[in-house]
């Protein structure tokens, strides 16, 4: 008899908390004064909220384990095709309000050390910023190759470990070629074109793969699975914390170019937090609001597009980080319901089609 697995609730809910902490963190980003970002007890929460990035990556490699076409062809084409809508993403957030509609604050521009107008080659470091799509579309594309030849989780597990650590050791390497420059950025890149490289985000993919390969070889027990996110989730904070404490500059950086420590940290908090989620959920009764950030997981990416396009167009009403923590505050809610909005529309699409169909028959 094969033992199908359940849906597991406490990363879905953790998923969909991340797609409304985002939303938060980057109207912070956008349009948060440099005091409200720097000095303010609200400033430093949405930033600490902001460090959850490991959240999307984690489960999405126990997502990995669980589908069903883990096949070399159909993980290449969802690599490939999250590819597209990284790049899609970005033309839509810069390409569009800055060369279509013009509506783009002058001040972002020369954030960048730029002005108006912009060249083709600075309309083309923005269409290539390396965001989390990226990191995802060609982690995808890499574990095609690596689901063939490394069959054991032990073996993932390695794999993740040896990107963590050489991370630091090839970060930034480039060898002054073009295009084989910008690749190679994606892989370990230290400077701004690229926020996510693979090393060591990818490890977080593949620490989730170990964690859903074991959850299925135990027959998808999730009290194991829960027990022992928290087991582990507590020795590599232990771990994590106490390297970024003996050299914070080399074990955390920027952290969106993490070091060894901050990776683990990370990961660990990230796996810890799951099975708090999940203690949480066993001990309350269901409720819209679980049901709401669920929605958010099944449509993560969607909802990640969305919501950096929307603020990033919204810049052309309301400026760039002009605003105080009040505004700020006032600002969350609004790209949160325009957000929702939008996907709901989307949601909607296929039926709206269908309907014009019928009707034009």
């Amino acid at each position: 008899m094969v033992v199908k697995p359940k849906r597991l609730q406490a990363i879905d809910v953790a998923r969909g908390l991340s797609v409304i902490i985002m939303i938060m963190v980057h109207t912070l980003w956008m349009y948060g004064d440099v005091a409200t970002q720097g000095e303010t007890l609200f400033g430093t929460i949405i930033h600490i909220l902001g460090k959850g990035t490991a959240a999307f990556l984690v489960a999405m490699g126990i997502s990995y384990v669980l589908s069903r076409d883990q096949s070399i062809i159909g993980t290449l084409k969802r690599g490939f095709y999250t590819l597209g809508l990284g790049y899609m993403m970005n033309a839509l957030k810069f390409v569009v309000p800055i060369s279509v509609f013009n509506t783009m604050p002058e001040n972002f521009i020369e954030a960048y050390a730029w002005s108006s107008p912009l060249s083709l080659s600075q309309l083309h470091y923005l269409f290539l910023t390396g965001d989390i799509l990226q990191l995802a579309g060609l982690s995808l594309i890499f574990i095609a190759f690596i689901g063939h030849f490394i069959k054991n989780k032990w073996g993932v597990f390695a794999l993740g470990l040896i990107m963590i650590f050489s991370s630091k050791l090839v970060s930034g390497l480039r060898l002054d070629i073009p295009g084989v420059d910008y690749f190679l950025d994606l892989l370990w890149g230290n400077q701004y074109n690229v926020y996510f490289p693979l090393f060591p985000w990818m490890a977080c993919i593949l620490f989730g793969l170990f964690i859903g390969m074991a959850y299925k070889e135990r027959e998808y027990d999730q009290v194991f699975l829960y027990r022992s996110l928290r087991l582990s989730g507590i020795a590599m904070m232990l771990i994590g914390a106490g390297l970024c404490f003996y050299d914070f500059n080399y074990h955390f950086a920027d952290f969106f170019h993490l070091g060894p420590g901050g990776a683990i940290y990370l990961m660990g908090f990230t796996a810890f937090a799951y099975w708090g989620i999940d203690w949480i959920i066993r001990h309350t009764k269901p409720n819209r609001f679980y049901a709401l950030l669920q929605y958010c997981s099944q449509r993560v990416t969607s909802m990640y597009i969305i919501q950096w396009v929307l603020i990033c167009w919204g810049m052309g009403v309301f400026g760039y980080q002009t605003f105080s923590t009040l505004g700020v505050i006032a600002l969350i809610p609004l790209f949160i319901v325009l957000t929702f909005l939008v996907q709901y529309v989307k949601d909607k699409m296929p039926h709206f089609r269908s309907m014009l169909t019928k009707r034009a028959t």
